[in-house]
């Protein structure tokens, strides 16, 4: 069984907008309905669970006809960061130790059915995966507002969603981070990691971004207008 967790809780102060930007207009429809559709639409996903804003969760249930949507089994409210969230989908019911489980940010739209699908064979090897993109920019790591040292872009990776587990691997991960709340956690590959457990790379698409600014959206809504996603 395939579950896609998919996090839909950010308001988007950094688009200066009035409504969460998960319900901004891209294209025809909402935001939050494109990474959803796609999820939906690949054979592979046997369960959706949306996780959402106590004061959204009505309005994300207008979008999504349960009529409609079948494989949404829950919408359910999110916690105060993000790995409280993802916590609050992964423990919303107990599923099968080797049951894959998927966690997507509704703000990423043009994830494609591909790279699902990549990611889940990829996890029934090794247990866990998330995607990446090699970095094209040179990043500098700082002390005190000077440039410390520069790694090789080479061995440096983008970070982006989905990111996938065997459940019985991330169950435990934040069964671990809920007792001593510990470390530097970004992202659910952060906490797996951190636990010891080796984590594959899935090459993901430039495509693939995430709206976080007015910026990002407008490049977004241009991609759709001219056909490109």
């Amino acid at each position: 069984m395939v579950i896609a967790a998919i996090l839909a809780g950010g308001r988007g102060l950094r688009l200066g907008r009035d409504i969460p930007k998960q319900f901004l207009a891209l294209g025809d429809k909402p935001l939050i309905k494109w990474s959803v559709d796609t999820f939906h639409e690949n054979n592979s996903i046997d369960e959706i669970i949306i996780v959402s804003e106590k004061s959204t969760i009505n309005s994300i249930r207008d979008i999504f006809d349960t009529g409609k949507y079948p494989k949404i089994t829950a919408i359910i409210e999110g916690g105060s960061e993000r790995v409280d969230s993802s916590a609050k989908a992964v423990f919303f019911k107990y599923y099968n130790p080797d049951d894959v489980f998927m966690i997507h940010d509704a703000a990423r739209p043009f994830i494609s059915d591909e790279i699902i699908t990549r990611l889940i064979n990829a996890v029934k090897d090794h247990d866990a995966a998330g995607v990446y993109i090699s970095a094209t920019d040179t990043i500098g790591i700082k002390r005190d507002d000077l440039i410390d040292s520069i790694p090789d872009r080479k061995s440096l990776v983008y970070a982006q969603t989905p990111q996938a587990f065997k459940y019985h691997l991330i169950r435990e991960a934040h069964e671990n981070y809920r007792l001593n709340r510990t470390g530097i956690i970004t992202d659910d590959v952060s906490l797996v990691n951190a636990s010891g457990h080796d984590v594959k790379i899935v090459y993901g698409s430039d495509r693939n971004f995430k709206i976080t600014t007015e910026l990002d959206y407008i490049v977004a809504d241009l991609l759709v207008k001219n056909g490109m996603i």
